[in-house]
C-alpha cells in the first residue's frame, strides 16, 4: 500500500460526499434516527466483491477512517484483503461498524473509487497473465513490461498508475519531467527525427534515456543512426515488429548501443500475447487507464 496517496484517496472521498449533499440526504438522515431499531446509534456493514477482480482499497479504506473522523462519525474499517489480492465473488474484502448516516453517506464515494481502481488492476493482471503464458519457455531475457500511459484523468493519474503496479504492470512516464519521449508533433514541430534528437539531447539532463516514437523502419533507421537511447514502435504489427528487431540488431552491432525497444498502439486482450517477443522490452497500453470498466462490489449492512 502506498500511504502517500491517502490524503489524495480523501480529497476523492470528501469530493464524492459534497457532489452528493450528503448533509440534506433526507432518506439517510430518516433511516438513521429509525433504523427498523429505536435509537440505534451503530451498525455495522461489510464489502463483497460480486464480479471477479483484483483488490486496490487499502488506501483508501484508512482514507475513510480519517475522513470519517473529521466528520465526527468515526468508522472502523477491518481489511480483510491487501492490495493486489485476487477477489472471487461472494469474497467480503472489509468490514465497517460505525454511524449510519456516516456508513450509508460514504457507501457510494467509496464503491465508486474502489471499484474504479480494481478495474485498472484487474486489467492490466489479465495482460499480463497473457503476455507470461505467450513468453517462450526457454528465454532467458526479461519479460516485456506491461506499462500505462498518460491517457488519464486529471487528479487520478497517482492512483490510477498505482492501480496499475497493484495488477502487476509498470508505470511509464508519470509526468513530463519523469522522460523523454518524442512523437510525432514533436518531429514535426523540429523538422525532422535528426533535428528533434539534437534539440532535447541539448537541454535535457544527463542522465535521462532519450526515447522516440517512429512508424515504419525507415524512420527507424534514422534514430538508430541519429543516437535514440530507445524507441517506440508505433501501431507495428508482430511481424513488424520482428523486422524492426532485426534492424536494430544489425544496427547495434556496429553503430550504437542497442536501444530500449517499447512497442504501442492498439495493445488489448486478443493482441498482446502475438507481442510477446523477445527484444521487445515495454508493451505500453493506454486503455489500462481510459478504457476502465469498474469492478462489481457492494456494501450490504449486517446489523
Amino acid at each position: 500500500m502506498n500511504t502517500a496517496l491517502i490524503p489524495q484517496l480523501q480529497n476523492y472521498l470528501l469530493q464524492g460526499l459534497n457532489d452528493d449533499g450528503w448533509e440534506m440526504d433526507w432518506t439517510t438522515l430518516g433511516v438513521a434516527k429509525a433504523g427498523g431499531k429505536k435509537g440505534i446509534r451503530k451498525i455495522k456493514a461489510k464489502i463483497i466483491a460480486k464480479s471477479s477482480g483484483v483488490w486496490v482499497g487499502e488506501g483508501l479504506s484508512q482514507a475513510l477512517e480519517l475522513l470519517s473522523n473529521e466528520m465526527g462519525s468515526p468508522i472502523r474499517v477491518k481489511s480483510l484483503k491487501t492490495d493486489g489480492t485476487f477477489l472471487k465473488p461472494g469474497v467480503t474484502v472489509c468490514q465497517w461498524e460505525g454511524s449510519p448516516q456516516a456508513i450509508l453517506a460514504l457507501e457510494r464515494p467509496f464503491l465508486n473509487v474502489v471499484s474504479y481502481l480494481g478495474g485498472i488492476a484487474t486489467r492490466t493482471r489479465g495482460l499480463v497473465d497473457q503476455v507470461e503464458k505467450a513468453w517462450p519457455r526457454n528465454e532467458k531475457s526479461a519479460l516485456p513490461r506491461v506499462t500505462s500511459t498518460r491517457k488519464t484523468l486529471p487528479h487520478y493519474r497517482d492512483i490510477a498508475v498505482y492501480a496499475v503496479m497493484c495488477g502487476g504492470g509498470f508505470a511509464h512516464r508519470v509526468s513530463l519531467s519523469g522522460g523523454v519521449l518524442i512523437k510525432e508533433n514533436h518531429i514535426a514541430a523540429a523538422g525532422g527525427i535528426a533535428q528533434a534528437l539534437a534539440g532535447v539531447r541539448s537541454v535535457a539532463p544527463h542522465g535521462l534515456k532519450l526515447e522516440i516514437e517512429v512508424r515504419n523502419l525507415k524512420e527507424l533507421s534514422k534514430a538508430l543512426k541519429s543516437g535514440a537511447d530507445a524507441v517506440l514502435l508505433d501501431n507495428f504489427t508482430p511481424a513488424e515488429v520482428k523486422e524492426a528487431l532485426i534492424l536494430i540488431q544489425h544496427s547495434s552491432a556496429s553503430e550504437v548501443a542497442k536501444p530500449v525497444v517499447e512497442v504501442s498502439g492498439g495493445l488489448n486482450e486478443s493482441s498482446i500475447a502475438s507481442y510477446a517477443i523477445p527484444g521487445v522490452h515495454v508493451l505500453s497500453v493506454g486503455s489500462l487507464t481510459h478504457s476502465v470498466q469498474s469492478i462489481d462490489l457492494s456494501l450490504l449492512v449486517t446489523e
